[in-house]
């Protein structure tokens, strides 16, 4: 993980304001000290320019105000918060309690400030950090809370040596070695720790699936051949294996001739208790006849992660507890765009590519804001969001297969575009929550809206 190699104090800065603007003036005071740096008021101007084009909150209490500064070393990073929350201006009146500044040097690479940004996210989204941070007892120091995710066990189990033993693992580990699986496929939301990686040997490859990067990121575990991020809403067994096979599939970690034995559960109960065999030419044979590529040459895997992942929580937040219905348009944007005509002006146009990347946790508010808008986002394959609104007129040469009943002009345009182009289509149900992925012209997964009857769950990710 490259974050903690430049945070800047290793103890969270209290907060005393009461609203964003004065909350940056402290903590860049603070950042400035601590690095000999004299020019607050620059840094600062850099700060309010960036939250005037989409504001950094994103979600859960959390905020990642992030700018450019006159900085010697390549990164520097501070965390600040605020028991009573801070004013933030962000959607529905939510309050910041945690605020953690990123500075880059100006010619910092915007990748790597791209890849810092999604970890940051990532492990200050963890309940445990968040709550440890959040503690009211007396300072935090983060270099405790990362030691302890090294270990790979939440903080308050660091003084048990005793090693939970699940038979259910060992029963998976037997069945892969049986059916000569390639891979097997571990959905880690559903244990509360890492204990479960000392009953699995090196072989077959380890793949794990995680709402949470983080937590595996740390620890360097050798036995681990690829991690892939999963959606932070719950999902059910099937469409947890569904996610996990087409980001594997997407990442070269299995390939058509593979099996793999998924190992999956419930992330409430912290308890596994599915084991499915797969084998991937007999259960997905569409991705190898239909498409000639599993997801658009041009597409990052990353980027795609991140697209499903958005699209499972507008599926589950809506706007304001309204169902919203969109499409995210993803790849080949050359071609897309020759069948895009804008519905509004473009809320997108004239920002920085910068600014646009969906890579980019602070955007991702924005995106939900605008997902209520009538119309498609284009997005390129490197993540660069390119429009919103946009109606989608595509020219259909051949006579697509016929879509499922329930289905509408949402999916039947989706299933156009990519039908005369090489993009992939997602889309949202406004009426189901249902997650749809479209190539070449016809449905290649659709992931049902998980049952989430606990409002507070709901709330957990506003």
């Amino acid at each position: 993980m490259l974050f903690e190699d430049y945070l800047v104090l290793p103890t969270v800065v209290e907060l005393r304001a009461e609203e964003k603007v004065e909350a940056f003036k402290e903590i860049t005071l603070t950042l400035c000290k601590a690095l000999d740096v004299r020019k607050q008021k620059t840094l600062l101007d850099e700060i309010l320019k960036r939250e005037e084009s989409a504001s950094t909150f994103i979600g859960q209490g959390l905020a990642l105000p992030h700018a450019r500064g006159p900085i010697k070393e390549e990164f520097a990073i501070i965390v600040g918060r605020s028991l009573a929350g801070i004013s933030y201006d962000a959607a529905r009146g939510a309050l910041a309690h945690i605020i953690i500044l990123l500075v880059a040097r100006d010619d910092a690479d915007n990748n790597k400030q791209l890849q810092i940004l999604s970890e940051i996210a990532a492990f200050i989204k963890t309940d445990s950090v968040r709550e440890q941070i959040l503690s009211v007892e007396g300072t935090t120091d983060l270099r405790i809370i990362l030691e302890s995710m090294k270990k790979g066990i939440p903080e308050e189990k660091l003084q048990k040596s005793k090693k939970s033993v699940n038979p259910l693992i060992n029963a998976a580990v037997e069945l892969a070695r049986d059916v000569k699986a390639s891979a097997l496929m571990v959905f880690a939301d559903a244990s509360k720790d890492n204990d479960f990686l000392d009953q699995l040997k090196s072989k077959p490859r380890l793949i794990i699936v995680t709402s949470n990067k983080t937590r595996f990121d740390l620890i360097k575990d050798k036995r681990i051949s690829g991690i892939l991020q999963a959606p932070s809403i719950p999902g059910s067994r099937t469409g947890q294996m569904k996610i996990g096979i087409l980001l594997a599939l997407s990442r070269s970690l299995i390939g058509k001739e593979d099996t793999v034995v998924c190992i999956s559960g419930n992330s409430k109960n912290g308890v596994f208790d599915t084991v499915v065999t797969i084998d991937i030419a007999l259960e997905y044979e569409f991705y190898f006849t239909s498409a000639h590529n599993i997801i658009p040459p041009d597409v990052k895997p990353e980027v795609l992660e991140r697209i499903i992942g958005l699209a499972g929580e507008i599926a589950i937040e809506g706007r304001e507890g309204k169902p919203v219905g969109t499409i995210f348009v993803l790849g080949d944007t050359n071609s897309v765009n020759a069948y895009v005509r804008q519905l509004i002006i473009n809320p997108f146009r004239g920002y920085s590519e910068a600014e646009r990347n969906i890579l980019d946790p602070g955007l991702v508010e924005t995106l939900k804001e605008f997902a209520s808008i009538d119309g498609a986002f284009i997005v390129t394959g490197d993540g660069i969001v390119l429009s919103a609104g946009s109606y989608l007129r595509p020219q259909i040469t051949d006579e697509l297969p016929s879509l499922p009943g329930g289905y509408g002009s949402r999916h039947v345009a989706a299933a156009g575009i990519t039908s005369c182009t090489n993009a992939l289509a997602v889309t949202i149900s406004e009426s189901t929550g249902t997650v749809t992925i479209f190539k070449s012209g016809v449905i290649m997964m659709s992931i049902a809206r998980p049952v989430v009857r606990e409002k507070s769950l709901v709330q957990r990710f506003l």
